[in-house]
C-alpha cells in the first residue's frame, strides 16, 4: 500500500510540474505573439508560389514575410483552393516557431446573371481553424474548431515546413541589396544578341530577341545559383562585381572559370 502512495505522489508532482512548465511556456507565447503583431513597420519579403508550392494553386497563392530587427517575426501564406481560401500564420521567437494560426475560409455562394450558383470569392467565412503552441521545436498545445472544408485535409505538422519557408526568406532578406541591385535586363558585352532579365528571384535568357530558359535564383556568399525543374541541373556563377550599370560574373561552369561581363540596360 505504501508503495503504491509512493507512485501516485510522485506521478502527480511530475504532472503539476509539466503543466506549470506548460503554462509558464503558454504565457510567454501569448505575450510574445502579441508583441509580434503590434509591429508596425516590418520589412516584407515575399516568395514567388514555385518556391513554396508543389503545384499552381486555383485562386491565387502568396507567401510574405515579416522582418523587425533583422529578424524574421512571421509569416502569412494565402492558398486560394477550389472551394476556400486556406490561412496560415506562422510566428517566430528568437528564430524559433512559436505558433501557428490555420484557417480554412469557405468561400460563400452566390447566383450569376443566369440564375446559376457559382462560388463568390470575394466572401468567405472560417469554416475550420485549429492553434498551434510550440516550444523548443515541439507542440505543447493545440485548439480546433469547426469542421474541415470538404476535400481539404487540416495540415498537422509545421515546422520542419516553417523553418524551410524560413531559410528562403532569410536567403532573401540577408542578400536583399544584391537581388535589388540585379534587377532589369543585362546585355552580355562580348555577345550583345544574349541578355538576360532579373524578375525578383527568376532570371529569364533570351538569344537573339527569344526566349530560352527560365531559372530560379539563389544567392549564397556572392554566388548566384540558377536553377530549372526541367533538367535538374544548377548553374553557378560566383558575382566578381556589381553595380548600376555593370555586372560582373565568374562561370563556374567554365574549367577556365571566365568572366562574362554585362551591362544595365534601362
Amino acid at each position: 500500500m505504501k508503495w503504491i502512495l509512493i507512485v501516485f505522489l510522485t506521478f502527480c508532482c511530475i504532472n503539476y510540474s509539466f503543466t506549470q512548465d506548460n503554462n509558464e511556456a503558454m504565457a510567454a507565447i501569448r505575450d510574445q505573439i502579441e508583441i509580434i503583431d503590434s509591429y508596425m513597420e516590418s520589412d516584407v519579403f515575399f516568395l514567388d508560389p514555385e518556391e513554396f508550392l508543389d503545384q499552381i494553386a486555383d485562386h491565387g497563392a502568396e507567401l510574405n514575410g515579416y522582418y523587425e530587427h533583422e529578424r524574421l517575426k512571421k509569416i502569412i501564406r494565402k492558398i486560394g483552393m477550389p472551394n476556400a481560401m486556406v490561412i496560415t500564420v506562422f510566428y517566430f521567437w528568437n528564430d524559433q516557431l512559436i505558433h501557428v494560426n490555420y484557417k480554412q475560409r469557405q468561400y460563400m455562394e452566390t447566383k450569376n446573371a443566369d440564375g446559376l450558383v457559382i462560388m463568390d470569392y470575394s466572401n468567405a467565412f472560417t469554416k475550420y481553424e485549429s492553434q498551434h503552441f510550440f516550444d523548443k521545436g515541439k507542440e505543447i498545445y493545440k485548439v480546433v474548431s469547426g469542421n474541415a472544408v470538404k476535400n481539404i485535409k487540416p495540415e498537422e505538422t509545421f515546422v520542419s515546413y516553417s523553418l524551410r519557408m524560413k531559410a528562403l526568406l532569410d536567403n532573401k532578406f540577408k542578400n536583399r541589396n544584391t537581388y535589388e541591385a540585379l534587377q532589369g535586363k543585362w546585355v552580355n558585352v562580348q555577345f550583345p544578341d544574349e541578355h538576360m532579365i532579373f524578375d525578383e528571384t527568376i532570371r529569364f535568357n533570351f538569344r537573339d530577341g527569344k526566349f530560352l530558359k527560365r531559372l530560379k535564383v539563389k544567392i549564397k556568399d556572392d554566388v548566384m545559383y540558377c536553377s530549372s525543374p526541367k533538367d535538374q541541373y544548377i548553374y553557378r556563377y560566383e558575382i566578381e562585381s556589381l553595380n548600376a550599370v555593370e555586372l560582373v560574373v565568374k562561370d563556374l561552369q567554365d574549367a577556365s572559370a571566365s568572366l562574362v561581363f554585362y551591362k544595365k540596360v534601362e
